[in-house]
């Protein structure tokens, strides 16, 4: 059943029981109601309603106030993220307040109820963090539960990851970005968590294993040092008869700190019988199932953060900043869709099915204190319009530009790769009119060489600034004639 009806204080119910294509159905446009109900007394039908029926995903729904059966409370969840509140009487006091608060704080803030349907990632966590504005949730902070698969999950954004709605690498973006933009503020460290680097999965398990073969099966003994001959030998060559005899001059040791000390613990593999003093330990994903060396685990910081002022009124805005280039800019995508990119150019260039060569253009912003800069709408957007053949992208306080210049029918690419570091020390430049006193912006481009081997290392690299950029300009060249330091 569904069907609206009206409330005491004049806002239209629309009351459903049972799973439905709201967004689809043409007989219930978003006009024609204010609140939503679902009066279900199943859990999980009630689920798999709130699953397309819910003020974050839904477009008709959107930020729209959203109310469960009573017998539910307490049964729901990580879904009370999403519930306004447990009612069968939508006429209740605290109700029909609940309503008129969010209706009219959203009014005032001017945030729409219309969204299209979402198509992206980043889509989704504007319509998510816009939610949490129209209910005055403007503090994210991770919560520790291991059930998640980071460890540390904001529950809101962690019930849509097990629904589907993102990937791991695009969380990690976006709150990057909008921290990298001044929309968040990291107001608390909570932790700094170790995660695989093929699935961004917390649930690792350390395994000791022999540095030689690799396997775990390893036995571990004290070594003993007999203080008269100095023999320092494993354990077990010291047993006689449940004695301690020394191996070398056969004395029987009976007092530890005066016949003897126990320096050091030493490993032997069952495998293949190597010995050694420290074992290696790898870390094996329960998610991917693969293995990887402690060092290779990708450290990921967790922060309390706070959505700014200035980030509320940008996220709001229907212009935000964070999705303005993919809507005016053909040539600007997500940052992991340039790695990807990047990735599989490289890939084709080692297989031999593309010639030439794979260039990244960076661009970043020190200040006085050689710091790196937040990137700014207006540089990306410059970026864009100087290089609109070439994908531009922006992450870790870098603006980046992919490239590849092919080698078709004999064309030069030496020649062609000077003409893209000129572009980019001209785009320098032209950038540099945005500078503010005491700052200074600089450029860097890196070639793919070597083999398939040296692609992850490449990847990784992106992440990272030169000391020693190829161009740079200061504040002072802000006026300057673009190629005037070179002359």
């Amino acid at each position: 059943m569904i069907t609206i009806q009206n409330n005491d204080g004049g806002r239209r119910v629309l009351l459903l029981d049972s799973p439905f294509a709201l967004d689809e159905s043409p007989d219930f446009p978003e006009f024609l109601f204010d609140v939503v109900l679902i009066a279900n007394g199943s859990v999980e039908e009630t689920k798999t309603i709130l699953n397309h029926i819910n003020p974050v995903t839904s477009s008709k729904c959107c930020y729209k106030p959203l109310f469960v059966s009573a017998t539910l409370k307490g049964k729901m969840g990580g879904y009370d993220e999403i519930i306004d509140g447990y009612a069968d009487d939508m006429n209740n006091i605290d109700v029909l307040t609940t309503i008129e608060n969010i209706i009219n704080y959203n009014t005032l803030i001017g945030l729409s109820a219309t969204e299209d349907p979402v198509m992206s990632s980043n889509q989704f966590f504007i319509r998510l963090t816009r939610y949490l504005i129209s209910r005055k949730k403007t503090v994210l902070e991770p919560q520790l539960d291991v059930t998640a698969s980071t460890g540390y999950v904001i529950p809101i954004f962690d019930l849509f990851y097990r629904l589907g709605q993102y990937e791991l690498s695009d969380y990690f973006v976006f709150f990057q970005s909008m921290t990298e933009k001044g929309m968040f503020r990291a107001t608390k460290f909570v932790n700094k968590v170790y995660l695989c680097p093929t699935c961004l999965h917390s649930h690792l398990l350390y395994i000791q294993t022999c540095p030689k073969c690799g396997m775990s099966s390893v036995r571990t003994e004290e070594v003993i040092h007999h203080f008269r001959c100095a023999n320092v030998t494993p354990e077990h060559t010291y047993n006689f008869g449940g004695q301690l005899r020394c191996p070398k001059c056969h004395k029987i040791l009976r007092h530890i700190g005066m016949d003897y000390d126990r320096p050091a613990l030493i490993h032997t593999c069952n495998t293949c019988g190597n010995t050694f003093i420290e074992p290696k330990t790898q870390a094996l994903c329960t998610c991917c199932k693969q293995k990887h060396e402690v060092e290779e685990l990708a450290p990921q910081d967790f922060n309390v953060y706070e959505v700014t002022a200035e980030g509320k009124q940008s996220i709001i805005s229907p212009n935000i900043g964070f999705t303005i280039y993919t809507e005016f800019y053909d040539n600007y995508i997500d940052y992991n869709r340039l790695v990807s990119r990047v990735r599989l150019l490289a890939e084709q260039k080692f297989a031999g099915n593309i010639e030439g060569d794979v260039l990244v253009g960076k661009i970043w912003i020190l200040n006085s204190k050689g710091e790196t800069m937040p990137i700014r709408p207006e540089e990306i957007e410059l970026v864009c319009r100087y290089f609109p053949n070439n994908k531009v992208s922006a992450a870790n306080n870098i603006t980046y530009v992919g490239s590849v210049i092919r080698d078709i029918r004999g064309q030069n690419t030496e020649e062609e790769i000077i003409n893209f570091q000129l572009m980019m020390s001209e785009t320098l430049r032209a950038a540099a009119a945005l500078l503010r006193p005491g700052e200074t912006i600089c450029y860097s481009y890196m070639k793919l060489q070597g083999n398939q081997s040296t692609i992850d290392d490449f990847i990784k690299e992106m992440d990272y600034i030169s000391p020693t950029p190829d161009d740079s300009a200061t504040f002072e060249h802000a006026n300057a004639t673009p190629g005037a330091d070179e002359a």
